[in-house]
């Protein structure tokens, strides 16, 4: 099973790594300012490209330009300009991140995408994951410099930021008074940057020549409904009666609803999948000791539990044809609303018959967590899931061990 997602989900990175060409109408302006238009290869970069494939038509042979054979091009709203820039680079993590202030700056070639254009412009850059921004100043661009640290204070460590940027949007945005207390509250990053730029040409009772649009995140609803299949398994070092038992897999109709957030670029390829979702199970089985007829003892025992879970999931969905098929894999959340918890056990010595009832567990818990793989495809409003869900049980004990294998078929279906 692991092997099958594992290949499933690298063929479909293969796939987007090496996906089809799709050439939209376009342009290059040539670093002798001459436009030419023609067809690009569109591949709705997230990292901006440092390569683009250009033909003037159909089946002319295809040109490739690096960021320093021309001056820029242009595809649907998006303008790309050829530039060596410097860019900070530092990798700050959760666990690995820097205590200076001081920027680590590299040099990069690289297709600056233009977010603002006109007498004062502003281009982006993202490459590796990391965020730059830039002003055009004559014939060059200038890194808006910005960095994010760690301080010590009070034996705590404290988020400081080095906000050059500041200073420097002050100095090229300075012909408009009021710019500087808009720049207090300012941000790094494309949404806050953009915000100060349209407010300098209001400034300036004038429009940008071009604004690039900005992408946002679209909200799929809708109803998931399907069946599962659930099994427990149980280890311990220590004797257990629950161990003996054989628990066959167990059948039940789960719903829900999901939210799917569609991330922007890569085509809209990614997004982020959660569903408020209910499933539930009952199992039971027996065991029996028995040393003759006249001395024996029988376990019966019944496990049962309805959960609300909330799944997170990640979602990788790639086009073939008509429809799309997917990958998914994330984290499940369940808090048991029912238990059942039951064993009965009869003893038989010689004359003497006992009935005991009790629990099968007497120190459970009904929170569950659980990690979640799943594959499928989408047409249309309708898309079907194959899922896997491997859960930490009930178990309240340090030293039982629990397993929750769930396998769904799963039908959802977008309301809008």
């Amino acid at each position: 099973m692991k092997f099958i997602f594992a290949f499933v989900f690298f063929v479909l990175i293969f796939n987007e790594a090496v996906s089809q060409e799709k050439y939209l109408p376009g342009y290059v302006k040539t670093l002798e300012g001459d436009t030419i238009p023609g067809l690009i290869d569109y591949r709705n970069w997230d990292n901006n490209p440092k390569t683009v494939f250009f033909k003037q038509k159909g089946q002319d042979r295809i040109k490739v330009y690096k960021p320093l054979d021309i001056a820029e091009f242009g595809v649907l709203d998006e303008i790309y300009v050829g530039a060596a820039v410097e860019k900070e680079v530092t990798k700050n993590t959760v666990y690995v991140h820097s205590e200076s202030s001081a920027l680590q700056v590299s040099m990069d070639t690289i297709f600056l995408q233009t977010l603002v254009l006109g007498e004062k412009s502003l281009l982006g850059m993202k490459s590796s994951g990391k965020e730059n921004y830039y002003i055009k100043e004559g014939n060059s661009y200038t890194l808006l410099k910005y960095k994010w640290y760690l301080v010590e204070q009070n034996g705590k460590e404290l988020k400081a930021e080095n906000e050059t940027y500041k200073r420097q949007l002050a100095s090229y945005l300075g012909d408009c008074l009021y710019m500087t207390a808009t720049l207090e509250g300012a941000s790094y990053d494309s949404k806050s940057l953009e915000s100060i730029f349209m407010k300098y040409y209001e400034c300036k009772d004038g429009l940008p020549a071009f604004k690039k649009v900005r992408e946002k995140v679209i909200a799929e609803l809708g109803i998931v409904t399907g069946v599962s299949s659930t099994s427990l398994s149980f280890s311990s070092s220590q004797i257990f009666d629950i161990l003996r038992i054989n628990f066959p897999s167990n059948y039940s109709v789960v719903a829900g609803v999901f939210v799917d957030f569609i991330l922007p670029r890569n085509d809209r390829k990614w997004s982020i999948y959660n569903e408020l979702f209910y499933s539930n199970y009952t199992v039971s089985g027996s065991f029996q000791d028995i040393t003759n007829e006249n001395h024996y003892r029988n376990v019966e025992g019944e496990l049962g539990y309805g959960y609300l879970k909330v799944n997170n999931m990640v979602r990788f969905r790639y086009p073939l044809g008509s429809f799309k098929v997917f990958a998914n894999g994330g984290l499940s959340n369940g808090y048991a609303l029912s238990e059942t918890n039951k064993k009965t056990t009869a003893n038989k010595f010689h004359t003497s018959e006992t009935i005991e009832e009790g629990k099968l567990l007497d120190k459970t818990r009904r929170y569950e967590q659980g990690l979640i793989l799943g594959l499928g495809a989408i047409q249309g409003r309708l898309s079907s899931e194959f899922r896997y869900e491997r859960g930490n049980g009930m178990s309240d004990y340090i030293f039982l061990g629990v397993r929750t294998h769930r396998f769904f078929l799963l039908l959802n279906y977008r309301l809008n």
